[in-house]
């Protein structure tokens, strides 16, 4: 311990309740030796406080610092602590008018072993599912007509060392949402819907919650490593912040922005899409409160600047830091096929998922300490959401592109893990075929068994080598948790909602499918969700994972989310106890 063992008794004369204590990290929390956690007692309906004790392992514990954020509460926080392996039991004993109570969390520090990779890189799917990697599989590669064969497979799917199905949770809930679950696999623990790294704590601030310490955190202090983060999202989404900054909310933009160069991990490669966090307030587009340019500023600190794939592919310095888009990096599809200018505007030349990675990998390969890469697909769950599974389907190939590369560059350094995963699931199913030539929103273009026949996909191919979604016979795609909304089995190159306002206010205020796609041709759905929805929602539907090269062997079977974060740990070896 860093302290947390020194010997005082607390005695403290305040108010609290005996129904209403809260202790952090909760009970039943795994953690790796010596990664540092904040340590917070909360009391709260505070009458007639007479006394208390805190001890961890039998012995009184030093250093807490009392604050009372109300009349009615209480609070004892002692910050940036660690643990040596083993189980821990911390025990608060206090007294109010109520009488005496104790409360118990204990804490399992699971052992560091020695670990075969020196670099991970690490690709995150946003909102894929099982169900999403199969239909991006069936486009792919559909079946031989002649005989119903598989063509091929994905990259993800191909020559397995090792693959597991992941359940996922939240702290709060047992649906979770990217923030939450991104920060599992940062963490190893369970944390909040909508919260980043953090555990819970009474107080209105977002920024001063308990903190746990990520491993990317824990692999630059103790190892060395170099830090690399990768997104089609913009930049201060949940799930790359989740691996370089903490706060409550997710919505807190700007102080995300601030904490990847500020805070414990300060990446050496960033390359994500919205700058509008990154820019002064002045700016077009900016959504900051101050003048802070980030653009600038990153230079100062030694960051390479980018802002195109021409520019990203052309980079050699050892930190950089690349902004493609004022926010998300649309779809593939509209980048590579559609090409809108209503949709581009004035980013033309915005780099493809593969084109981040390997620069990224070439970038953080100069580190003689190996590195630790995460590769966020962002937008697959972004189009998910509207129930746009084309645009999200294809940005799953995409990715795949980008693993094929990773897997490639793993055969020449065999030191390297890469692991394929998602965040959460979404509904998506493919449930028939679709005759595409009877145009759109036609149930009776809907197929099922022998009747579905064989999609056509790959009869075209664009200039990388990917299908085309406009093809004769395609699948039939639905969405299981969703709002009222057209259906026209068809994508289009023009992205639309799925709903729009209903135009009325207070508690009559909601959403109404879409009139654009329904005059289409469609078929109207009755969705099952609140008519306060617009869009679908997460679900608590299993994950994938595929795992490669060095240290695969630790994923395999049914895993819960965190313990991905163990498993990387065990692959790097990661000895978060020393400093380098």
């Amino acid at each position: 311990m860093r302290n947390i063992l020194l010997t005082s008794v607390l005695l403290l004369t305040a108010s609290a309740s005996a129904a209403k204590l809260q202790v952090y990290p909760y009970d039943g929390a795994k953690l790796l030796p010596g990664q540092r956690f904040d340590l917070r007692i909360e009391a709260e309906e505070v009458k007639g406080f007479k006394d208390a004790a805190v001890t961890l392992d039998g012995q009184p514990v030093q250093g807490l610092v009392r604050t009372t954020s109300k009349d009615t509460s209480v609070e004892w926080t002692l910050r940036g602590q660690s643990l040596g392996t083993g189980l821990h039991e911390l025990a608060v004993k206090y007294g109010d008018e109520n009488g005496e109570v104790t409360r118990v969390a204990r804490w399992y520090v699971v052992p560091a072993v020695a670990g075969k990779a020196r670099n991970v890189i690490l690709f995150i799917a946003d909102g894929m599912g099982w169900n999403t990697v199969n239909a991006a599989q069936l486009v792919a590669h559909p079946y031989n007509p002649a005989n119903g064969t598989q063509t091929g497979k994905l990259a993800m799917m191909s020559d397995l060392r090792s693959m597991a199905s992941v359940t996922t949770s939240s702290y709060d809930s047992a649906l979770a949402d990217s923030a939450n679950t991104a920060s599992s696999i940062a963490t190893g623990q369970k944390i909040q819907v909508n919260a980043l790294n953090v555990y819970p704590d009474n107080t209105a601030d977002a920024l001063d919650n308990p903190r746990a310490e990520t491993i990317t955190a824990m692999l630059r202090r103790s190892m060395g490593k170099g830090v690399g983060i990768v997104s089609s999202a913009f930049g201060t989404d949940a799930t790359p912040a989740a691996f370089a900054t903490y706060t409550r909310r997710r919505g807190e933009y700007q102080a995300i922005a601030d904490q990847y160069f500020k805070g414990d991990v300060q990446p050496d490669v960033l390359l994500i899409g919205g700058s509008r966090d990154f820019i002064p307030s002045t700016a077009p587009g900016s959504r900051r409160k101050d003048n802070t340019d980030w653009i600038t500023d990153s230079q100062k600190l030694g960051y390479q600047f980018v802002s195109t794939r021409t520019e990203l592919n052309a980079a050699t310095g050892s930190k950089l830091f690349g902004l493609f888009n004022i926010d998300n990096v649309p779809s593939y599809l509209d980048r590579a096929q559609y090409k809108g200018p209503e949709t581009l505007k004035d980013f033309t030349d915005m780099p493809y998922l593969w084109d981040s990675t390997k620069k990224a990998v070439e970038t953080l390969e100069k580190n003689p300490n190996g590195f630790f890469l995460m590769v966020e697909a962002g937008m697959v769950d972004k189009y998910e959401h509207p129930l746009d599974w084309q645009r999200g389907v294809w940005d799953v190939l995409e990715l795949d592109r980008a693993v094929a590369y990773a897997k490639d560059y793993a055969k020449s350094h065999p030191d390297t893990l890469v692991l394929v995963t998602a965040d959460h699931a979404h509904s998506l199913s493919v449930y028939g075929g679709y005759d595409a030539t009877k145009g759109p929103g036609k149930r009776e273009a809907v197929g099922v068994y022998e009747k579905a026949g064989f999609p056509t996909y790959g009869d075209q191919r664009d200039a990388n080598g990917f299908p085309l979604p406009e093809t004769q016979r395609t699948y039939a795609v639905g969405f299981a948790a969703t709002p009222d909304y057209c259906e026209t089995y068809l994508g289009r190159k023009e992205f639309l909602d799925p709903t729009v306002s209903n135009g009325k206010a207070g508690a009559e205020a909601g959403f109404v499918p879409n009139p654009k796609i329904c005059a289409e041709g469609a078929v109207q759905r009755v969705g099952n969700l609140d008519p306060g929805s617009a869009q679908g929602v997460h679900t608590a539907d299993p994950l994938p994972l595929f795992a490669f090269g060095a240290g695969a062997e630790n994923f395999f079977g049914m895993m819960d989310q965190t313990d991905i974060f163990f498993g990387l740990a065990r692959a790097m070896g990661l000895n978060a106890t020393q400093k380098k």
